[in-house]
């Protein structure tokens, strides 16, 4: 749904998988937790309002905060560098915790992170 741009949607669906077990929709929590729909969260958050893709084999972001949200904050590990990728409705900061450069694209656009360094995109014109 974030993908193709149905914003309210991505966010009634990230809720539901995100409340599964929390609200017991299917009145089953005894017999255990649904460890897929666990999953399947982190990956609406991150792949979803995150934007994060791979195209290519490189490393894109297209990011789409819910309204409900003022940021977001998630760790990626791409080809040996640990990034953390922080979001607001305004600007996109990713910081590199390891030695290793990275390249990547946000909304087409080419960047590049050095090792130990921050690098901060604006998102709005």
């Amino acid at each position: 749904a974030s993908r193709i741009g149905y914003k309210e949607k991505a966010y009634e669906l990230y809720l539901r998988t995100s409340r599964l077990d929390l609200d017991d929709y299917n009145n089953e929590v005894a017999e255990g937790l649904h460890i897929t729909s666990m999953a399947g969260t982190w990956m609406s958050v991150v792949q979803g309002f995150g934007g994060k893709r791979v195209i290519d084999s490189k490393l894109h972001f297209e990011p789409m905060l819910p309204d409900q949200w003022s940021k977001l904050r998630f760790m990626v590990v791409w080809k040996g560098a640990r990034l953390q990728v922080s979001l607001d409705k305004e600007k996109m900061e990713v910081e590199n915790f390891s030695e290793v450069s990275c390249k990547f694209f946000v909304f087409g656009r080419p960047h590049k992170v050095v090792g130990g360094k921050k690098k901060i995109i604006q998102l709005t014109d």
